[in-house]
């Protein structure tokens, strides 16, 4: 089955991620007692637990993969849940006497990326419709349809043919 196997992967990632946080404590430690045999020791063993986490993760991707392909419905649900929901859920999650101040935590950045990514999406779309703009523009200019400026102030048609400069360098 497709699940225990999933679980499987998920313990051996949380395992290897724990075991390189504890290596990288050691290197602080090395470092600190300017001990270069030992990090380079913790330094070889930890690009070997970075494999095993990549390999781990691969692993973890295909078993997605297999368990889309095999229930198509579980991973096509809509859900109307608000972040309201959400914070309802912990609360009352909280009341039962699970302790759920990171899962708050994590939800609250979680919350605040959105907003982050929400914004960026509307700067983004700001940015589009100012290059249309200016897309246009160009584009009219090039077609000869738009006014051109003249000396004296006033508009002019811009006539058929390509303006003549004259006595410019480069």
């Amino acid at each position: 089955m497709i699940f225990p196997a999933l679980e499987k992967t998920l313990r051996e990632q949380t395992r290897l991620v724990k075991e390189a946080l504890t290596i990288e404590k050691d290197k602080g430690r090395a470092i600190a007692e300017a001990n270069g045999k030992k990090l380079n020791e913790l330094s070889g063993h930890l690009a070997s637990i970075i494999e095993d986490l990549e390999k781990a993760e691969q692993e973890r991707i295909d078993g997605c993969r297999r368990l889309q392909k095999q229930r198509p419905d579980l991973f096509e649900t809509k859900s109307d849940l608000r972040a309201s929901d959400l914070m309802h859920a912990l609360d009352l999650l909280e009341e039962q006497g699970v302790p759920v101040d990171q899962e708050r935590d994590l939800l609250s950045l979680l919350l605040l990326d959105l907003r982050k990514l929400q914004m960026l999406n509307q700067e983004n779309q700001n940015a589009l419709e100012r290059a249309s703009s200016n897309l246009n523009t160009v584009l009219e200019q090039a077609s000869g349809n738009d006014k051109m400026y003249s000396p004296a102030g006033s508009e002019k048609k811009k006539s058929g043919r390509p303006a003549l400069i004259l006595n410019a360098t480069v």
